[in-house]
């Protein structure tokens, strides 16, 4: 698991999935450790949302969408 994002008390993270993927491309997005929601990187569409996302961080993620991607293929080359 990597932290690609720290925004105030929010992380956005995403796993090495390699060996046993369960989803296309995505990250999962924690406040205070929790997993609020996850996104699709692919789409940037939130799904599994157990709390609502701050504006501000979806607007984060946007822009920083190409490191996210980026971060996804190295730790999941196979998948």
């Amino acid at each position: 698991m990597a932290r690609a994002i720290r925004f105030g008390n929010c992380g956005v993270y995403v796993y090495d999935e390699r060996g046993a993927p369960h989803h296309r491309p995505h990250a999962h997005i924690k406040h205070r450790g929790r997993r609020i929601a996850s996104i699709f990187l692919e789409t940037l569409v939130v799904f599994d949302q157990v709390e609502p996302v701050p504006g501000e961080l979806l607007e984060e993620i946007r822009a920083q969408h190409e490191v996210l991607i980026d971060l996804w293929l190295e730790l999941n080359d196979d998948a």
